[in-house]
């Protein structure tokens, strides 16, 4: 049994993601993980039980044979003995085998994950990726495991997109019915570094993570629900147990920093948003001032959609489009507002309106948060034309939520929508074709809803060559 502060070290077996089984050595009992991947860098994560200095070793072979040395890291209590190293000079399209162990230790006491690097910038590779958020929240937490891991892992895809609410520091996960470790709300960092810990003890997250890169975004219950902005209280302590805690690449310059691209190949272009530290109180009526993005990161993304050369430009906000979250009382807390005029509709209206004036094709959004599945298509000007799509999936395991009304604003037309199951969704790309496709499936991984999107610009492929899929509602 695991104290609340991991006091007790135990050791777990189970199958890793290279062949045969392996006994996790105990020092690395939270797995290792991968991310921020592109074509020619990673970053490699992982945490000890006690202060030791991590050597990070990788292999195109599996068994380590053209092994070479990534680097090293020393972990200590200053980050709950939780590291990362960044590997460079990759080869594009790659798969890459990597494992940590103690300095002083042997190879026997490793742990081991692999990773395949993004395409480079001009091939038309097949691109598929996992998006999900909302883990272990409202009580619904490790009974006693993530089953819905299994089934991600399952389907290969290139990476996992962890879109917010990562942890639940903000809510109780009461044993039973639980794994005990989480019955309670953080309000030091040594709670906020167990709410990770408590989520990475969970053997098929582990195995998730040490399959495929994962690109993690925070939304509110990193902190607190709702919450706007550095100001909040809690803010220095949930931003410092998630950098500790997911394979981050940083920027010095800008420490917290986590708005970022990432290019795979010729067809995608993924932007992670960060709807949180910059934001404007939420209370705060709309106007031409109020942001959830800040003014820097909003120049960034609209210079980043217009020069991109990507096929798609997929947008990941933590927060959703058109649906009311929230509360008259607490204030809208994403993008869309109502007759209150709490929203930030204002600030999403500049980028609707940029995307339509520099004809920037192909734009996707996706999102979690709301704790329902939903598809939506906007046409902002009503000329018969849908301009881009929102897709939402979650949650992963917590409450679901309400298939709640929208905001009008922007025209959005619901495609398709789902409550009361746990859900992730799945995207697709065809590298020949560039034919994107989403879908949104069970913790069982069963389909439950299918579309496909033929992208605008790209060449149609002559019939003996194209690639059979059930379309959807296309450009």
């Amino acid at each position: 049994m695991v104290s609340r502060f991991g006091a007790t070290i135990v050791t777990i077996c189970f199958p890793v993601v290279l062949s045969g089984t392996a006994c996790q050595a105990a020092l690395f009992r939270h797995g290792v993980a991968s991310g921020d991947v592109t074509d020619t860098s990673a970053v490699i994560w992982g945490r000890a039980e006690r202060a030791a200095t991590l050597v990070v070793e990788y292999a195109t072979t599996p068994d380590f044979s053209n092994r070479e040395h990534g680097g090293t890291v020393r972990v200590s209590a200053e980050t709950d003995f939780t590291g990362t190293v960044l590997l460079t000079g990759l080869t594009p399209a790659t798969r890459y085998y990597y494992r940590l162990r103690p300095q002083e230790g042997t190879e026997e006491a490793s742990a081991t994950g692999t990773f395949a690097t993004a395409p480079s910038p001009d091939a038309a590779r097949d691109v598929s990726f996992l998006w999900g958020g909302d883990l272990g929240g409202q009580g619904f937490c490790r009974r006693p495991e993530y089953t819905i891991f299994t089934a991600m892992k399952a389907l290969a895809a290139d990476f996992f997109l962890f879109g917010g609410d990562t942890i639940y520091a903000d809510s109780l996960c009461p044993a039973p019915p639980n794994v005990p470790g989480a019955d309670f709300i953080a309000t030091t960092q040594q709670d906020f570094w167990a709410k990770h810990r408590y989520q990475r003890e969970d053997r098929p997250l582990q195995e998730l993570l040490a399959a495929i890169p994962v690109y993690a975004v925070w939304d509110d219950h990193e902190v607190r629900n709702d919450f706007s902005g550095r100001t909040e209280p809690l803010a220095p302590l949930g931003f410092k147990a998630f950098f500790d805690y997911f394979p981050i690449r940083r920027v010095p310059q800008e420490p917290l920093r986590l708005y970022r691209k990432f290019r795979w190949g010729k067809h995608l272009e993924l932007f992670l948003l960060d709807t949180r530290q910059y934001r404007s109180p939420n209370l705060q009526l709309d106007g031409p001032n109020k942001t959830l993005l800040g003014a820097t990161q909003l120049q960034w993304l609209l210079e980043g959609l217009v020069t991109s050369t990507a096929t798609w430009k997929a947008i990941f906000s933590s927060v959703p489009l058109s649906t009311h979250t929230g509360s008259a009382l607490t204030g809208r807390d994403g993008w869309g507002g109502d007759l209150l005029g709490t929203g930030f509709t204002t600030e999403l209206a500049k980028i609707f309106t940029h995307i339509r004036a520099r004809h920037v094709q192909n734009v996707i959004w996706f999102s979690t948060d709301l704790h329902v599945a939903r598809l939506l298509s906007y046409d902002p000007e009503q000329d018969g034309t849908v301009d881009f799509y929102e897709c939402i999936s979650g949650p992963l395991s917590a409450i679901t939520g309400n298939l709640d009304p929208l905001d009008h604003t922007f025209h959005p037309r619901i495609l398709y929508e789902e409550t009361n199951f746990l859900n992730f969704g799945v995207v697709r790309i065809d590298g020949h074709t560039g034919q994107l496709t989403v879908e949104i499936r069970d913790q069982e991984g069963e389909v439950h809803y299918e579309l496909s999107l033929s992208a605008r610009g790209v060449p149609t492929p002559e019939p003996s060559t194209a690639v059979q899929t059930r379309t959807g509602l296309g450009w």
